[in-house]
């Protein structure tokens, strides 16, 4: 278990309140390189980023429970080919991919945290998608009005994205939102994709005279959103059928279900936009999923995990790929009481998982973890 730091920790800063585009600042480089071990790596975020420390009991106690919209946490995963992002509540981005240095015995997963600074701890991250031909990674702010008061303005920029050609993120245009601007006091405190494949969100504005709120759904980013009633707007948020997964993943969907006696999962994927839930029952709770194509791994709560893989037929006249067994299971590293893994996903052999210390509607400590594979080498 190595962890070789490649840059001083937290040497890229952002000016207060700089919104705009960053596309000109030098490239990003990893604030550390992982080598992942049959010891877990654990991470704490914190006002200065995510810090390792030694062992998940030494995030007990460390940080007062606030309401989830306020506390810094991993609030969303996505994949792209062999990479991972994460948006993170209140501070930006983080971004994992595999690193050669020319040297094997230096070989590991590179960690990127691309900044938000004071501008993205004023606001929630609402949604976070990948876009058009080229899986631009884009993140949704938003003042939260509904969950806790806020005497902060409407965010003027939205959208925000990021590449490792700048050390910062930076702002990025979105027709489908053009329609309600933010300088008009339009906020839009919702954005996700519908079971029906549709985009849903919600645009609000608060007048001296009256509120105003309107809900709408588009197929896609490009035109204007069509309105729709309250109805619509919240079946958008239930979970899609297991019947809508590609055909691998139901069969390996109803495996891990029969076997594990969870029902839906909130599955993570280099083939999906965004994270995807499946039900067989909507009432159910979810585990976490990562999905490759060859394989699927899901994490419980408690880190229970179940892992299952497919391999190639061997006859022409065969199916292009059938289940490889059945479920095997393993644990995750064990957290303290109140602690609880929120996703899961893997790279370059290792295991990365979030976690969260919860209180009903509150985090206090929050984090990730990341560790060799039992199972995958």
């Amino acid at each position: 278990m190595v962890v070789l730091l490649s840059c001083l920790l937290f040497s890229c800063t952002r000016d207060k309140d700089t919104v705009g585009v960053q596309q000109g600042d030098s490239r990003a480089r990893p604030l550390a390189v992982l080598q992942a071990g049959k010891y877990p790596l654990w991470f704490q975020f914190t006002d200065d980023g995510p810090v390792l420390i030694d062992t998940i009991e030494d995030a007990c106690f460390s940080a007062a429970f606030i309401p989830w919209p306020l506390a810094r946490h991993i609030s969303f995963i996505l994949a792209r080919d062999d990479e991972l992002m994460m948006s993170v509540n209140r501070d930006g981005f983080i971004y994992l991919s595999p690193w050669q240095s020319g040297k094997a015995e230096n070989d590991g997963i590179g960690l990127y945290r691309l900044i938000g600074g004071e501008y993205w701890q004023r606001y929630t991250t609402g949604a976070f998608f990948l876009l058009g031909e080229d899986r631009k990674p884009l993140a949704l702010l938003y003042r939260d009005d509904r969950f806790v008061d806020s005497d902060q303005p409407v965010p003027p920029a939205r959208l925000w994205t990021f590449n490792l050609q700048a050390v910062l993120p930076y702002t990025t245009p979105m027709p489908l939102l053009d329609d309600f601007p933010p300088e008009e006091g339009w906020n839009i405190d919702s954005l996700r994709r519908g079971s029906d494949a549709n985009w849903y969100f919600r645009a609000s504005r608060k007048t001296e005279a009256r509120s105003e709120i309107r809900m709408l759904r588009a197929g896609d980013f490009t035109a204007s959103g069509e309105q729709v009633s309250l109805g619509p707007f919240q079946n958008s948020a239930l979970p899609e059928p297991v019947s809508a997964a590609p055909q691998v993943l139901r069969e390996m969907l109803g495996i891990v279900f029969s076997e594990s006696g969870y029902s839906a999962a909130n599955v993570i994927s280099p083939e999906f936009q965004c994270a995807r839930l499946f039900a067989a029952d909507p009432n159910s709770g979810a585990i976490a999923g990562f999905y490759s194509g060859a394989y699927l791994l899901v994490v419980s709560a408690n880190g229970e995990a179940f892992y299952i893989e497919t391999f190639a037929a061997s006859t022409p006249t065969a199916s292009t790929s059938t289940l490889a067994g059945s479920v095997r299971r393993f644990s995750l590293p064990g957290l303290p009481e109140g602690f609880v893994y929120t996703g899961v996903s893997m790279i370059a052999g290792a295991v990365f998982a979030s976690w969260e210390e919860q209180e009903g509607y509150s985090i206090g400590a929050a984090g990730f973890m990341v560790i060799d594979s039992p199972i995958v080498r």
